[in-house]
């Protein structure tokens, strides 16, 4: 019972900070300073939680989560799948995209600014995503697991907690119902598959590989949108 206590704190302390930072952001807020400046805190908050936790509540040593060759190739192998199946969806779709709308919502932002926008793809290809994978996949995984008391459950939990602000996001970005509910059912099976391959090879690496190639393609269309 302990156990599943402290899960549950750990959890309450994470999981539900990056819905309430694109909440803010899109719906509460429409000043760019203010919105950038939230942005951060909340990042900040989501390095910063987990790693007292594990060091400071649970008494643990610092990882560097080393990755072996097989499971940065399965990390490869999962990224670069599921990227072409992203693009698939684009070519086929990618036509019922209202850009308009998602134009206005994004000038908030700064990202139809060239310069901000890949400033941004670098940040999010390269550290939003590592830092995604920290939460989710490792600490949120995790805890779901000792909450839940069982790996499936976790995996489970933590995909749907991952998509549930990505999901909010498409929706202020434009994304008719039907486009939300098939792009939550990606990232909730992409969620879920890089939940496994933490479990699998117990390495952040790995699923980071995978997540940064998808980001790639997500930003690389991304451009075409804005820019193209």
């Amino acid at each position: 019972m302990e156990l599943k206590n402290h899960a549950l704190v750990a959890l309450s302390l994470v999981a539900f900070v990056p819905t309430i930072s694109i909440l803010f952001t899109l719906n509460y807020n429409d000043d760019e300073l203010t919105s950038q400046i939230f942005f951060l805190t909340c990042k900040l908050w989501l390095l910063i939680a987990p790693a007292y936790w594990y060091l400071r509540v649970e008494g643990k040593e610092i990882s560097r989560s080393p990755a072996d060759k097989n499971g940065l190739v399965m990390g490869a192998f999962t990224g670069i799948l599921m990227s072409a199946i992203i693009l698939l969806m684009w070519y086929i779709f990618g036509d019922t995209i209202d850009v308009e709308s998602m134009l206005v919502e994004m000038e908030t932002t700064g990202l139809t600014d060239i310069r901000i926008y890949i400033a941004g793809m670098l940040y999010w290809i390269f550290l939003n995503s590592l830092l995604e994978e920290y939460v989710f996949r490792w600490f949120v995984t995790t805890k779901g697991i000792d909450l839940l008391g069982s790996e499936v459950a976790g995996i489970i939990l933590s995909a749907l907690l991952f998509t549930l602000h990505h999901a909010i996001a498409l929706h202020y970005f434009g994304f008719v119902w039907w486009q939300t509910v098939m792009a939550s059912f990606g990232l909730l099976s992409a969620a879920a598959i890089w939940s496994w391959l933490y479990i699998r090879y117990k390495s952040i690496w790995v699923c980071w590989l995978s997540h940064a190639i998808c980001d790639i393609a997500v930003f690389g269309i991304g451009y075409l949108l804005i820019f193209g």
